[in-house]
């Protein structure tokens, strides 16, 4: 049964991991899709305002001249080495391109004119920017556009080039460069000789963007928790319930070893007495046919009691009242004369403390009766004390009655508090001798407690005794 428990329980954890990946799967590819779609609303008044602002200029205001100032004095020496060495061409067009990126993060003001176009736009949100560069062709005077950097090609001296395929980066903070976040995209070009055409894009993107789009994914990574927390509480619920039939299982197993020993226990002895009374020896002896003749009586009497008690607790689970005034402080007073008597060649030390006003209480006498010597049995069992003793006390809280059974017997741990008064529950702690019982002691107990409207609880540890303290209501 264990390894089919362990079994399960892996099964279990096994299925929950592989949901567990489908579902991050699943959030994941909708995050990508929703990511890929992001549309940011401000992103069209943002690629106006740079449009307007770069009208008359590249890049950013100052743009143009800069770059103006360092390829125009190069065309003439640019269109002699195209003509006459294409590779020392491409490598003074790498260290032209190289420069006029330096040149131009050095000058750029692009923070500044974002400032001034979200302050025109009114836009309170923060910002991610970047400004790329694509594209950058020079015309000679044959009038062909000759490439000089092209962002899908790497270029051995040109650092950036080796970064990404979007681009050149001249300034920002924005790394993901997507098409859905570019704010404006520009070429800038003229139709005359010794010129240059330039591509370039300005992309702006919210700082929280990846917010915004699991904002818009709330419903589905809801529906992927609840589905897990759903299937991870019914594994559980199923897990404790095979566990609890299991716990159950045992328990009614152990009652049935447990009674039948108890019922072979009489059974036995009045075998035995009755055997002997066939003697002809004994039947000589008035003596011995006495002596075997109340074994056989008290026997019978026992297995009479056992018989009872298994009905009435096994088979109900309420128990039927016949409640009547009986002041508890003598009740307790005569079950505890009788039970001495009955275990007067025991070394047990009672000792009562009744209240100092008369308990008036009504109550079923025969099942409270019984429900103290279930109590009292427990503390004399589960004790490996040289001297045992138990304390009954009764004392008055306010508006109620506490009796309290005290002992100073073993004690119990906090797994067996949470099962004592379960029915064919047995507590089955290490003692000197081994304790006989149907596991249905302290089950009638609480049925009693119940049956009375009355509370219970219990106070023990290890190694210190038990406390049970029975709060009953009372008016004075």
């Amino acid at each position: 049964m264990r390894h089919s428990i362990k079994l399960y329980i892996l099964t279990a954890v096994i299925c929950i991991l592989a949901l567990a990946v489908v579902q991050f799967f699943l959030v994941y590819n909708t995050y990508q899709l929703l990511d890929s779609r992001f549309n940011y609303v401000e992103r069209g008044r943002i690629g106006e305002s740079y449009n307007l602002a770069v009208a008359n200029d590249k890049l950013f205001p100052g743009g143009q001249p800069l770059i103006d100032s360092i390829i125009v004095p190069q065309y003439a020496y640019l269109e002699n080495l195209y003509k006459t060495n294409h590779h020392h061409f491409d490598t003074a067009a790498q260290h032209l391109v190289n420069r006029i990126i330096l040149e131009l993060v050095r000058h750029e003001n692009t923070d500044s004119m974002l400032k001034a176009i979200k302050a025109k736009n009114g836009i309170k949100d923060s910002l991610l920017y970047a400004l790329c560069i694509h594209r950058l062709d020079i015309k000679f005077a044959d009038n062909q556009f000759v490439n000089v950097y092209n962002r899908f090609k790497k270029y051995p001296l040109i650092p950036g080039s080796r970064q990404q395929d979007m681009g050149l980066y001249i300034c920002g903070n924005l790394h993901q460069l997507r098409e859905n976040n570019a704010a404006s995209s520009l070429v800038a070009s003229s139709p005359l000789p010794y010129s240059y055409s330039l591509s370039f894009s300005f992309y702006a993107d919210p700082y929280n963007r990846i917010t915004q789009v699991l904002y818009q994914m709330k419903y589905t990574i809801l529906q992927g928790i609840l589905t897990l927390l759903a299937v991870i509480i019914l594994i559980s619920i199923t897990l404790y319930k095979w566990i609890r039939q299991k716990h159950l299982s045992d328990m009614k197993s152990d009652f049935i070893n447990n009674i039948t020993h108890e019922f072979n226990t009489p059974i036995t002895a009045i075998i035995i007495a009755n055997k002997n009374l066939r003697n002809e020896k004994t039947l000589d002896n008035k003596q011995s046919i006495t002596t075997l003749s109340d074994i056989i009586s008290r026997q019978a009497e026992r297995l009479k009691l056992l018989v009872e008690r298994v009905i009435n607790i096994a088979a109900s689970e309420k128990l039927e009242l016949n409640t009547v005034p009986a002041d508890l402080n003598e009740l307790i007073a005569e079950i505890l004369n009788v039970y001495s008597l009955n275990n007067a060649n025991t070394t047990v030390n009672f000792s009562f403390h009744p209240s100092s006003t008369a308990a008036l209480i009504d109550m079923d006498t025969f099942h409270f009766t019984t429900l103290l010597q279930n109590l009292l049995d427990n503390a004399v069992k589960y004790n490996d004390q040289a001297a045992k003793k138990i304390s009954i006390t009764t004392q008055l809280q306010k508006d109620q009655l506490e009796l309290i059974v005290q002992d100073n017997g073993i004690g119990m741990s906090p797994y067996a508090l949470l099962h004592i008064f379960e029915k064919f529950y047995r507590h089955q702690p290490r003692l000197s001798k081994p304790t006989k019982g149907l596991g249905l002691g302290l089950y009638y107990v609480k049925q009693c407690v119940d049956a009375h409207s009355w509370k219970i609880r219990v106070n023990s540890e290890p190694g210190n005794g038990s406390t049970f303290i029975i709060t009953i209501p009372f008016k004075i």
